[in-house]
């Protein structure tokens, strides 16, 4: 009988040693099956601004191989403006692209834009958990990653100024800025970053604000003579993932992706620089001066951000601001 039982076990332990089932027991995989995840990003992958993500999508897949594998898919998919509702909603697991195209949802989200605290100190002070718990709140979303920081906003022009004003001038805006071209006289008007280029060739606008990074690559500066500077703010982007997705992701999966997330935001100094460089020497040689408006230019700028982002949560913002800002 003893040795029925050890005969017993032993073809039992092969059976499950063979199957990995054992009758009346579940057993979970130690390692989860690789998850496929469409993310959305803002512009084609033409432009400098989406090249980043896309390198953080080739970091990660590689990193998390076995794990995780990201696809994209951009604005010609779904519109730019309506990607952070495609995360929102789960049509797409992620998104990338400015806070300032979900304004109208989490207006205080833009004060990343104002952010001087390089990001690993955000996450170890607080700022970031504050963040997170915004996105999460109002976007159903989990907030990945941010980059783009140091990389400073300017007003490009067809035209020159008048007496530092702009009256009269029609300009491709943000919600970010828009507070601030109306304070110069002109017009913001509102529209994606791939229809810049008709519109400027249409004489629709007479200018736009956009970064320093990626005019030369829509070919804008065809078009565009001035660059009216110092520059203002950072042009932060953000990378978001719907909440429900994330949490249904493994413990190692997460740990994946959040360490190709971190690693990213620590080396993303030294990309600025080089990058500055590259672009105003690209921006010269097409053509596009460099206009010196003074310190108030960008001061104003910040200012008038500032007021705006404490107009919608007071409370919040002032618990952040000493967070970010340094």
């Amino acid at each position: 009988m003893k040795n029925f039982k050890l005969t017993l076990l032993a073809s039992a332990a092969i059976f499950v040693g063979v199957t990995g089932f054992v009758p009346g027991i579940v057993l979970q995989d130690v390692q989860a099956q690789e998850v496929k995840l469409k993310a959305a990003s803002f512009l084609p992958g033409k432009f400098i601004f989406a090249k980043y993500f896309y390198d953080w999508v080739g970091q990660t897949n590689k990193q998390c191989s076995g794990k995780v594998k990201i696809s994209v898919i951009g604005p010609a998919a779904i519109g730019s403006m309506k990607q952070w509702e495609a995360v929102k909603s789960g049509v797409v697991d992620m998104h990338y692209g400015p806070p300032t195209y979900y304004k109208g949802a989490a207006p205080e989200a833009g004060v990343s834009d104002l952010a001087t605290t390089p990001f690993p100190q955000q996450r170890k002070n607080g700022a970031y958990k504050m963040l997170d718990e915004l996105h999460n709140k109002k976007l159903n979303s989990k907030l990945i990653m941010q980059v783009m920081q140091g990389v400073k906003f300017y007003l490009y022009t067809t035209k020159p100024h008048k007496n530092k004003r702009f009256d009269g001038f029609r300009l491709r805006s943000a919600p970010l800025y828009d507070n601030f071209f109306k304070s110069l006289g002109a017009s913001p008007l509102r529209m994606p970053g791939p229809a810049v280029y008709t519109a400027l060739e249409r004489k629709t606008v007479d200018g736009l604000g956009w970064p320093l990074w990626g005019v030369s690559d829509g070919s804008w500066d065809k078009f565009l003579k001035y660059r009216h500077g110092p520059g203002y703010f950072s042009a932060i982007l953000n990378t978001l993932m719907n909440k429900k997705k994330w949490d249904s992701l493994s413990a190692a999966q997460r740990n994946c992706i959040h360490g190709s997330a971190t690693s990213f935001e620590e080396a993303w100094p030294s990309k600025v620089s080089a990058q500055d460089k590259k672009e105003a020497a690209r921006q010269k040689k097409n053509g596009v001066t460099y206009v010196d408006m003074g310190s108030d230019f960008s001061a104003t700028a910040t200012r008038f951000y500032w007021e705006e982002m404490t107009s919608y949560n007071p409370a919040w913002i002032g618990k952040i601001k000493p967070l970010i800002t340094q």
